[in-house]
């Protein structure tokens, strides 16, 4: 009996270190694998931002008029139904 409780006692405290062992490698891998990244140069980032912000400003203008093309087609069919139906 004195046995299981000691090997408890043995398992419970070796388990931290087995965590921090774990989180140690964790950290290590990253390392490695950022190494690896190849980051782009700061041109290429800033050409993909002006390239991102033109594109948000497209497709904005495309859906502001989008919406307002449509709003007046709504609008207009129901003038026309209200003009047929009554």
């Amino acid at each position: 009996m004195d046995e299981r409780k000691d090997d408890e006692k043995e398992s419970l405290l070796s388990r931290p270190t087995g965590f921090l062992n774990n989180i140690r490698n964790f950290w290590h891998e990253v390392v490695l694998e950022m190494k690896k990244v190849s980051w782009p140069t700061r041109s290429e980032v800033t050409n993909t931002t002006l390239i991102v912000v033109i594109a948000i400003f497209f497709f904005a203008a495309y859906l502001f008029v989008a919406d307002i093309v449509l709003s007046y087609t709504i609008k207009g069919l129901e003038w026309a139904a209200s003009k047929v139906f009554g």
